[in-house]
């Protein structure tokens, strides 16, 4: 039985992470740790954060790769599981990671992702409909043509982790797949949809789902070409 750090980067997430917190809360497996990397809040994120979490690590950061990197360096489990402020876990999905580690000879699970209810209650019949086929499709292609994991939740074996140097913390967005490359590039890959996880839309709220996309496409081609990312902002 595998013990699992779960790592959260937060800055002003008081709005967001009491559904994550409660998730884990709520979670059949029990052999965890939460650690959260707070990159000096402004709001109660942290005060919140007190009340469910074994450590608070309260740091400036230069981008969420940053921030997930100071975070591992505290962790004191087997395996690592980032996981964003604003993501809520089926109640059985550490059980089933802590399963796939221990079967499989892995070093990243990649599991099935979904809209979180809180977002799309509020929404019109068509923006349910393009939410839900954006992440279907995602789904899908991460499955079958392009294997990655996203940041929302992504665990990771911790020596392999630190064998590669963890998160470019240069990068402002789509760190999560250059680490998966490089991951891939040390070990097998999992992908277990029983696994599920829930995230927050808001980004695409904020920024439109149009310049939402342009922004994480447009800097997966950069990785792929390996070129460096425009500074631009990020909602984390």
């Amino acid at each position: 039985m595998k013990k699992l750090s779960i790592i959260i980067p937060t800055l002003n997430e008081e709005k967001y992470i009491i559904p994550t917190l409660q998730s884990l809360s709520q979670q059949t497996y029990r052999n965890f740790e939460i650690i959260v990397k707070d990159g000096l809040s402004t709001d109660n994120t942290v005060i919140i954060a007190e009340e469910y979490c074994d450590k608070i690590i309260s740091e400036k950061d230069t981008s969420i790769g940053d921030a997930r990197n100071q975070g591992a360096k505290h962790a004191k489990g087997d395996l690592l599981l980032f996981l964003d402020a604003d993501t809520s876990l089926k109640k059985n999905a550490l059980e089933l990671v802590n399963e796939d580690f221990n079967l499989f000879n892995i070093v990243l699970l990649l599991p099935k992702y979904g809209p979180r209810k809180e977002d799309t209650g509020f929404m019109s019949k068509t923006k349910k409909e393009v939410s839900r086929f954006l992440i279907g499709f995602e789904n899908y292609w991460r499955k079958y043509v392009d294997r990655f994991c996203g940041g929302m939740f992504m665990p990771v074996d911790l020596s392999t982790f630190k064998k590669i140097g963890g998160f470019d913390k240069r990068l402002k967005c789509v760190e999560d797949i250059e680490l998966s490359y490089r991951l891939r590039k040390h070990g097998n890959v999992l992908n277990d949809y029983r696994v599920e996880a829930y995230f927050s839309l808001r980004r695409f709220i904020l920024s439109g789902y149009i310049e939402t996309l342009r922004n994480y496409g447009l800097n997966a081609i950069r990785i792929h070409l390996n070129l460096l990312q425009p500074e631009f902002e990020t909602f984390r």
